[in-house]
């Protein structure tokens, strides 16, 4: 009777143990290690990098946009973001930030971009099961995919990550409720770069992203010129993150259903939120309640240099048995 105790106890607290076999896992692992070394390039030239992407919502038109990243190898790098009526450029170089245009809090699909480009690579953690590998036919060729769960508190994600048994590299990549798919691989720098993007969630095409990336021939000075009527801002040689103060959850309901809502907005000097919007949700109709809440949240400051400073931040509302 203790004994059968003692193992009911090891279950609810580490679940994990007997949920996997431990070959599985650690072939898991090697599988995900070398589509990291297939899609990382061991050695980056100078560079120039074009995103174009197109957001897709039945509900009203395709909007375009685009993002270009201009790097120079141990000098710095120009990012230029648009979007709509949003344009920001940014050039950090020589220990400092040139920043021109947009001084709101960017646009949601640019987030997405900048997440899910150049490839979005993952890693397993101790909340990762995994369950088997199993070999599937698609479109001519062999993918080797791994089916796991992620286990957060008490809700559980069925998820699966599927590579390419030739060269390794990430083909598709289903996690909760968004679906990766990587395709046109191109070679750059010893890596394989995905020429096309497509980004759903729950079961929506929500983004198709191209990519292209190309060397650098002429790196000359001027590449990373500050843009005309830029603000110069010095960039932060220490820096501490704003840390939570008062940050209110939603009341616990009385249904069986437990769902996030992750809001993005701006933490002031005075630590309070600012600008804030949803970026992802499992239920739009509790985003009013998510964003009202997410603006009460108070924090001290983040800090740079040792002065009070503005960032951005996520903030994950827990919405229980709603």
């Amino acid at each position: 009777m203790k004994l059968a105790l003692l193992l009911v106890s090891l279950l609810l607290l580490f679940p994990s143990l007997f949920a996997q076999d431990v070959k599985v896992r650690q072939e898991a692992i090697q599988l995900l290690e070398r589509a990291h070394a297939a899609s990382t390039s061991p050695n980056l030239p100078n560079l120039e990098r074009v995103d174009t992407f197109s957001v897709l919502d039945p509900s009203s038109p395709t909007q375009e946009g685009s993002f270009s990243r201009v790097v120079v190898q141990g000098t710095g790098r120009r990012d230029e973001f648009n979007f709509g009526d949003y344009h920001l450029v940014n050039v950090y170089t020589h220990g400092q930030l040139a920043v021109a245009g947009a001084t709101k809090i960017p646009p949601s699909p640019l987030v997405d971009v900048l997440r899910l480009t150049p490839i979005y690579l993952v890693h397993f953690d101790a909340e990762d099961v995994i369950h088997e590998i199993v070999d599937r036919e698609e479109g001519g060729r062999m993918l080797r995919c791994i089916e796991f769960d992620t286990i957060r508190g008490q809700m559980s994600d069925r998820n699966e990550l599927c590579m390419d048994s030739s060269n390794g590299t990430l083909v598709s990549e289903k996690l909760r409720n968004e679906l990766i798919e990587n395709s046109d691989l191109f070679p750059f720098a010893g890596a394989l770069i995905p020429g096309k993007i497509t980004y759903s969630v729950g079961g929506v095409i929500r983004m198709e992203i191209s990519q292209t990336m190309t060397e650098l021939e002429d790196a000359t000075p001027n590449v990373l010129a500050a843009p005309p009527n830029a603000q110069i801002l010095r960039m932060c040689t220490t820096f501490r993150r704003a840390i939570g103060i008062s940050m209110p959850q939603p009341k616990q309901g009385t249904l069986d259903g437990n769902y996030d809502v992750v809001v993005r907005g701006m933490i002031g000097a005075d630590g309070k939120v600012r600008e804030a919007v949803v970026q992802e949700s499992e239920r739009p109709d509790l985003n009013a309640e998510a964003l009202s809440l997410a603006r009460e949240w108070v924090f001290t400051p983040a800090m740079c240099n040792g002065k009070p400073s503005i960032t951005e931040a996520s903030l994950t509302l827990h919405f229980q048995d709603r």
